[in-house]
């Protein structure tokens, strides 16, 4: 069986890839290798197209992306299927999303002669993306957190299409029922024609025959919901967590899109998180250096307890060594096991601000035998 492509290099991007730069990556391929446009064999260029969306469809999400990232390939090898089996016109037309299909490649590969805004019956909201700062301690241990959403919640009445529920939809007499509107933008001598969601039916095509009475036409309540997230611990920095049914309320009347909270680690003053592991630069006295000792040291752990142990540094350690301590570090499941990172010390010398007469006197000693030595 042939070892499939990495999905990077399928779409030519590199891994660290923003999201605005994939979707155009995406596009650039896409319009390259579509059946209706590609100059080579056609069986090879729909093959080509729905590897295309495949990776794609992988790289877009960022939790497959995160999974893809970790466990390769394989990881999401069910999704990435599903991707290939989809219609292609449908999926191409979901990223040129204000376009027809049929007019940039003249009705051809199953065009359907409609964007994804004209299409009938109730849409599911969109998706919404939110930024959620933890600090280690709250990632380390897991956290709920009560989160106000950005958002009105939907007319109970209407379910967000501002209309009374019995009197129907009529079409919009703005943009002929399309969803889509030319605006003209006027610079000097020169009128630019953009093409946007028409502003009268938000895109929908529709608009009600009677406003809704206990909305007014609005479509939401006019109230915002309060909702409690749980995160689980040991989550990192750039991950995120899914609460689905939570995001846009449709205006359509379909089911709200999924709320995501994107996840972002506070600097923590003492220790630096790679993984599961964690770092911290460990100030250790000279006497220790050499002669090797046992020192308690912090951990991370859960707020409010004694996250401390016992650390034996070995004699004659030298400033940039490192001191490992196993399983101490951020713990999480993964794949229904749980595993813990370690910590890691990085020692440097700790030089006292004041020293006694005494001492003094003793390191001159030491420091004359050591020249002496050389």
């Amino acid at each position: 069986m042939a070892r499939k492509r990495d999905f990077y290099d399928v779409l030519g991007v590199q891994n660290n890839v923003s999201e605005k730069e994939l979707k155009r990556a995406y596009r650039k391929k896409a319009m390259q290798y579509h059946p209706d446009r590609y100059k080579g064999d056609k069986t090879q260029g729909e093959e080509k197209f729905k590897e295309l969306n495949e990776a794609y469809s992988i790289l877009s999400d960022f939790q497959q992306r995160q999974r893809c990232d970790r466990f390769g390939q394989a990881g999401n090898e069910g999704i990435g299927a599903a991707a290939r089996g989809a219609n292609p016109s449908d999926f191409f037309s979901s990223i040129f999303d204000n376009f027809d299909i049929g007019s940039i490649f003249g009705g051809g590969f199953g065009s359907t002669q409609r964007t994804r805004r004209q299409q009938q019956g109730p849409q599911r909201g969109e998706n919404v993306v939110l930024d959620l700062s933890l600090s280690f301690e709250e990632s380390y241990s897991g956290v709920s957190k009560k989160v106000k959403m950005p958002f009105y919640k939907p007319c109970p009445n209407c379910m967000g299409t501002g209309g009374e529920p019995d009197k129907g939809m009529k079409t919009c007499t703005t943009c002929r029922g399309s969803g889509i509107q030319e605006v003209q933008h006027r610079s000097g001598m020169f009128i630019q024609i953009s093409r946007e969601p028409c502003r009268k039916c938000e895109g929908r095509g529709q608009v009600p025959e009677v406003r809704c009475k206990t909305c007014r036409g609005a479509g939401h309540s006019g109230q915002r919901e309060e909702i409690k997230v749980t995160i689980p611990k040991g989550i990192d920095s750039g991950e995120a967590v899914r609460v689905q049914g939570k995001g846009k309320p449709s205006n359509t009347g379909g089911m709200p899109g999924d709320l995501i909270f994107r996840i972002n680690l506070k600097e923590h003053d003492t220790f630096e998180r790679n993984g599961l592991d964690v770092y911290m630069r460990l100030p250790v006295d000279y006497p220790t250096l050499i002669l090797g000792g046992t020192i308690q040291v912090p951990v991370i752990g859960s707020k409010g307890e004694d996250n401390t142990i016992a650390l034996k540094i070995p004699g004659r350690s030298n400033i940039s060594d490192v001191v490992k301590r196993n399983r101490t570090g951020f713990t999480r499941k993964i794949r229904g096991n749980e595993v813990s990172g370690d910590s890691y010390f990085v020692l440097s010398l700790r030089i006292p601000k004041k020293i006694t007469k005494t001492q003094k006197e003793l390191l001159k000693k030491l420091q004359l035998e050591f020249n002496h030595k050389k």
